[in-house]
């Protein structure tokens, strides 16, 4: 316990202490119940003679606030006294910070709509039912089967673990990643990788190394909002393209790189987040051949790869890359579980290399610990069985979530129906908004995530994301259903 002492002030020191402590205890910080140190404990720590702490916690017990037991100590009063309670802590002089904020905050971090923390924090409310949550059903985390790999990598590679590292990652996980990689038809080496926290981290990276400020990046209009904030809070121009069933307009992308030099194109080819769309074979060769000759680097964000609920998996657009101009992320994250934050970037060596730093300046190393008890996880054939459950738990709930909007929604309402991933997207009737649909269901208590969240520039048509990852199938009919009754509401006032 820390109090301020000033020598210099003619208080008496055990007047100082006393307040210092009365202080804690009116603030909080030192909670009814809460043992103090013993009187010899805080005189050495503080440098004071004992007598002064002694004199303080005697006053202090005068007025109530500590009480002292023989052989147990001092500690803080049950039942404070009224008067104590009604002080609260002392009044402190508040620095105004508003007028420091960078702009680059103001212009990025600040765009989000205040109505949409509606959304956020859905997850936190255990009576709303929430398809606006990106996060599986925590029942499908294989808890005791991670805890024994954890176990065992302990057991194998011992204080290597609990070590410092480079930031390149665990080595014996790098070695492991070309042959995970190969199965999606992605060839390379363990220099071509690295290990970060996340592919949002990983996104952060590659603009740093890329991006000045005003640099184009072009995108899916409708896309991850992680990826559309990485790219801002560095100042790029952010140009969005509509995306269709097929995927990204690739028409677009010509017109717009015809216009305009761009340094990077993102994409999610495979089951785009928010939309589910994949993009089609003619529309791979066709993006990559047209980046090719503009000299653009795409970006391939492949974040549920083996999430194909219908058993078809899609060859990622890094797997065609004979010249070397791509990069591509994926993650253990989403085909695990979120709170693992394990992702990589597979990218030509050169660029690994240029992107260390970077990384070691962010956080020095991904933790080590995780990497290896997922190294464990995947040679002993556990992930394979976690992804098989996990898909058929989706397949499930995604044709539950189809079968309840085919039943239940209005005729003008259209939706997609996703080959993977975790989400579908609806689009709404003209004239429907989204987020004046989102403050109905809210109230309802029921949450999804609109389009507002995704959109990279203006977007003419209204629409909305559903997850059906995190919801079973009893819960997935009862929330379509507070949505249809929105919906038709809506349509009847004719909201805009």
């Amino acid at each position: 316990m820390i109090v301020d002492i000033d020598r210099t002030d003619p208080t008496p020191l055990y007047q100082q202490l006393k307040a210092g402590i009365a202080g804690l205890v009116q603030g909080g910080l030192l909670p009814p119940g809460a043992r103090l140190p013993s009187t010899r404990e805080l005189s050495v720590s503080l440098g004071v003679n004992r007598n002064t702490v002694i004199a303080a916690y005697q006053e202090l017990e005068v007025e109530g606030l500590v009480i002292s037991h023989v052989g147990r100590g001092t500690s803080v009063c049950a039942h404070l006294p009224a008067a104590a309670v009604a002080a609260g802590a002392p009044p402190r002089e508040t620095m105004h910070l508003e007028a420091l904020l960078s702009n680059t905050w103001r212009n990025s971090y600040q765009r989000i709509p205040t109505e949409l923390e509606q959304v956020q924090g859905a997850d936190d409310d255990p009576h709303a039912l929430s398809f606006a949550s990106h996060f599986p059903d925590a029942s499908l985390f294989p808890l005791d089967e991670f805890g024994w790999c954890l176990q065992s990598a302990m057991r194998k590679y011992g204080t290597d673990l609990l070590a410092g590292g480079s930031p390149r990652g665990f080595a014996p996980l790098l070695d492991y990643l070309p042959s995970f990689l190969a199965r999606r038809g992605i060839q390379c080496t363990r220099d071509e990788i690295m290990i970060v926290n996340g592919v949002q981290q990983g996104l952060s990276m590659v603009g740093r190394l890329f991006l000045d400020p005003g640099d184009t990046v072009v995108m899916e209009n409708l896309s991850y909002p992680g990826a559309i904030g990485a790219f801002r809070s560095l100042q790029a121009t952010c140009i969005g393209v509509s995306v269709d069933q097929d995927g990204m307009n690739v028409e677009q992308v010509e017109n717009v790189l015809g216009r305009r030099r761009a340094k990077l194109l993102y994409t999610m080819p495979t089951y785009q987040n928010p939309t589910s769309a994949v993009l089609s074979t003619a529309r791979r060769h066709r993006l990559i051949e047209t980046c090719r000759e503009r000299g653009t680097l795409i970006v391939e964000d492949d974040y549920v790869h083996e999430l194909a609920l219908d058993g078809r998996e899609v060859l990622p657009l890094k797997a065609r890359d004979a010249a070397g101009g791509m990069i591509s992320m994926g993650s253990f994250s989403e085909i695990l579980c979120p709170g693992i934050r394990l992702s990589w970037i597979v990218a030509p060596a050169p660029i690994i290399d240029r992107l260390l730093p970077i990384k070691q300046y962010s956080d020095l190393y991904t933790n080590r610990i995780l990497q290896g008890a997922l190294l464990e996880f995947c040679q002993r054939g556990l992930l394979e069985k976690h992804l098989k459950r996990k898909i058929a738990a989706y397949r499930h709930r995604r044709d539950a979530m189809l079968a309840a909007m085919e039943a239940s929604f209005p005729d003008e309402v259209r939706w997609s129906t996703p080959r993977g991933g975790l989400f579908l997207w609806v689009d709404l009737p003209r004239g429907m908004d989204a987020l004046a649909l989102l403050g109905k269901a809210r109230a309802r208590g029921v949450v999804f995530a609109p389009d507002r969240l995704f959109s990279v520039e203006e977007w003419e048509r209204g629409g909305l994301r559903l997850g059906f990852a995190a919801v079973d199938e009893e819960r997935i009919e009862k929330g379509i259903r507070v949505l249809a009754d929105a919906m038709k509401e809506s349509a009847s006032l004719g909201t805009r």
